[in-house]
């Protein structure tokens, strides 16, 4: 475990019983030959590796407890979290090689003590946390689940019944919600996760017993699952000052 600026007391606004859990270990070959060398959650955008970009937005909300879920080229992330200045808390790896995301988080429990925020390494949101917390506590469920409207990739064209084209929508948000991760999970629900079951049946069965609410999330949102997608969000960030930069130059 890599301790990240301690002093041995909870800064204001901490959340000493939230852990967050960051799933990033998985091989990313939609980003080949990018992935080849280094995991697409290190993969540096603008001088610092993308995960930072996330444990900085979750560091800021209060976290302080850090859990890497990684597989794929996992002493990198070794080597990322012994370097990674970050605020107030705790920084940890739990490898459990190459296995499903619910055998990854069931590995990955035994390092969590009160709530689980479950995250995506790829995905990067503003995603208000304590909003969060607080539509989870008022569902009074088990698990919450971040969805962000779905954006058509194509422009959409709408025409009347004489065929006459009368207006063109570019890539418009569509009546349907996408999971951004942001997965607030209660003991209970952790204790179900089944190494057995795909990540996609957990969250099923969880739904089909009532289990799990959700909390759309309106602000911005990216994520990096293909060059394309890479480059759009590397576009959207801001180049950085920082400390943690220098880690990402000693790999370049």
């Amino acid at each position: 475990m890599t301790p990240i600026q301690t002093n041995g007391e909870q800064p204001p606004g901490s959340r000493p019983n939230l852990t967050a859990l960051i799933l990033c270990g998985g091989r990313g070959e939609r980003l080949r030959p990018w992935s080849d060398a280094v995991p697409k959650s290190l993969l540096p955008v603008k001088g610092k590796p993308l995960l930072a970009y996330l444990l900085d937005h979750l560091a800021g909300t209060g976290i302080r407890d850090f859990v890497l879920c990684t597989g794929y080229k996992a002493a990198l992330f070794e080597e990322f979290a012994s370097r990674f200045p970050g605020a107030s808390g705790r920084l940890r790896c739990c490898d459990s090689g190459q296995v499903s995301i619910t055998e990854r988080l069931v590995r990955a429990r035994a390092h969590v003590a009160g709530r689980a925020l479950v995250c995506y390494g790829d995905t990067l949101a503003d995603v208000d946390l304590p909003e969060l917390i607080a539509a989870h506590e008022r569902l009074g469920v088990e698990a919450t689940l971040t969805v962000y409207p779905y954006r058509s990739p194509f422009g959409l064209v709408r025409f009347d019944e004489a065929g006459r084209v009368t207006a063109f929508a570019e890539k418009p948000s569509l009546p349907y919600w996408i999971n951004i991760g942001f997965l607030l999970l209660e003991t209970a629900a952790l204790q179900r996760l089944d190494a057995n079951l795909a990540f996609s049946d957990y969250l099923a069965q969880l739904a089909r017993h009532r289990r799990l609410g959700v909390h759309p999330h309106r602000g911005r949102h990216w994520t990096a699952n293909t060059e394309a997608e890479f480059l759009d969000l590397a576009s959207h960030l801001e180049p950085i000052h920082s400390p943690r930069e220098s880690y990402a130059m000693e790999r370049s």
